[in-house]
């Protein structure tokens, strides 16, 4: 304003110097005056902001300080918790591991136990095709067929449960590996967000690696929750002892399954060698007896053949003295006349022919008789040694081959002496217990 008015009174080049100036002594006072006072807010109001900037910039710092304390603390908490974490996978992880090579021994003794259960199913099928042989009354559905086909019933549904048992530790090991594999992951993406806030929480404001990165603070790039990161580890970890558990149960199934498999395949296969043995035994002895009816028989027909010869000479010696009767007879036709008489001679002689001749009839009667009866004992006989032929045939078959077959199963049914599948050990364990209670599996006299 004082300019505006110095400017506006701002004398004219022809006035006189004389003349009277634009301000007065009490302007110029007043003016300095309010400049001083300018000043004086000027700087009050300076003061005044720079002691709220200094106790701004202090609370600020503090701020600053704690809200960074704060991340720091709460980025050492969330590693705290990783860790924690990562420990439980990493145990879990080991722990399944550990499963599921467990469940690969388990398979290997179970597809070791598949393949030996092929041996008694050989054994079975080698004395199935060998008794089709028998021949005659013999080729019978006795208590042998009946237990051999209850054998291989009891073979085909072991071997159904061992392969169904091992199409599911397949399909629990693919389970087992899928977990095992998202546990890793898991496992790797927490040792890598670790290892971010573990360098976050080592970064201060002295760190070489900061940097300024405007916006970042504005993208939301986060995915989950810590509920949900939580939930997500808890159900890779759930997932595991679920299938760790399942795992244990199917191992647990299948050693069950191979001990009383073998049981029940052994006493099969007991059951086949003591109708084996009865059988052996019954045909033994009914070939005995057909023997000792030979015997009897063939001595019959000796007997018989020498009383047909009695017979036959009884029958030759009736002949002379018919003759004799017969030319004395025929003689006595010639006498002449008169001397043709009946006399007592003549009735003799008579009495003698009719008397030889029921002789030689009854003779003959019992001849034929006898003959007949040899045929029907030359009859029994060969029927006796076609018989006997047969009751060899069966016992070469039955105690031969499939009993001969037999006794090899299961007395070296292990690998070797030195094998350590439970199967093996199963078999063993259950032949000495056998033999320690006295219960033979098959007989001595058949093993030699």
């Amino acid at each position: 304003v004082v300019v505006v008015i110095a400017a506006r009174h701002k004398p004219r080049m022809d006035e006189p110097l004389t003349s009277a100036t634009p301000f007065s002594h009490a302007e110029w006072a007043h003016s300095n005056l309010e400049k001083y006072r300018r000043s004086e807010e000027a700087r009050q109001r300076s003061e005044a902001i720079r002691n709220e900037t200094i106790r701004v910039v202090e609370d600020r710092q503090i701020k600053t300080n704690r809200s960074q304390n704060e991340a720091s603390h709460k980025l050492n908490d969330r590693a705290r918790d990783i860790t924690t974490w990562k420990k439980d996978l990493e145990r879990e992880v080991g722990a399944l591991v550990k499963e599921t090579e467990e469940l690969r021994i388990t398979r290997r003794e179970l597809e070791h136990a598949i393949a030996q259960a092929k041996r008694p199913e050989e054994v079975v099928n080698h004395c199935v095709s060998a008794r089709e042989y028998r021949i005659g009354i013999d080729n019978v559905t006795d208590a042998v067929q009946i237990a051999l086909t209850e054998e291989m019933k009891e073979i085909k549904r072991i071997q159904q449960a061992m392969s169904q048992h091992h199409d599911d530790i397949e399909g629990q090991i693919l389970k087992n590996e899928s977990v095992a594999e998202q546990l890793k992951v898991d496992l790797r993406q927490k040792a890598r967000a670790l290892d971010i806030d573990q360098t976050c929480f080592s970064l201060d404001n002295t760190s070489h690696e900061i940097e300024v990165h405007p916006g970042v603070h504005e993208a939301d790039l986060t995915i989950s929750s810590p509920q949900s990161w939580i939930k997500f580890t808890d159900k890779n970890i759930e997932d595991s002892n679920n299938a760790r558990t399942a795992s244990s149960e199917l191992r647990g199934n299948v050693d069950g399954l191979l001990s009383s498999a073998c049981t029940e395949l052994m006493t099969a296969w007991s059951v086949s060698n003591r109708s084996f043995k009865e059988r052996v035994m019954e045909t033994e002895e009914t070939q005995g007896l057909l023997g000792k009816n030979l015997e009897a028989t063939t001595q019959e027909i000796a007997d018989l053949d020498d009383h047909i010869r009695i017979l036959k000479k009884a029958l030759d010696e009736k002949r002379p003295p018919l003759k004799v009767a017969e030319t004395r007879l025929a003689l006595r036709t010639h006498r002449p006349n008169v001397e043709a008489c009946d006399d007592s001679p003549q009735g003799k002689l008579v009495s003698e022919v009719v008397e030889i001749n029921d002789s030689i009839n009854i003779l003959t009667e019992r001849l034929a008789d006898a003959e007949g009866a040899r045929a029907q004992l030359l009859k029994a006989q060969a029927e006796l040694r076609q018989d006997l032929r047969v009751k060899e045939t069966s016992l070469r078959i039955d105690r031969g081959k499939c009993m001969g077959q037999r006794l090899r199963f299961p007395y070296n049914q292990r690998c070797s002496r030195k094998c350590s599948y439970k199967w093996c050990q199963n078999i063993a364990n259950f032949t000495m217990n056998r033999a320690a209670d006295g219960l033979h599996l098959a007989d001595t006299d058949l093993r030699q």
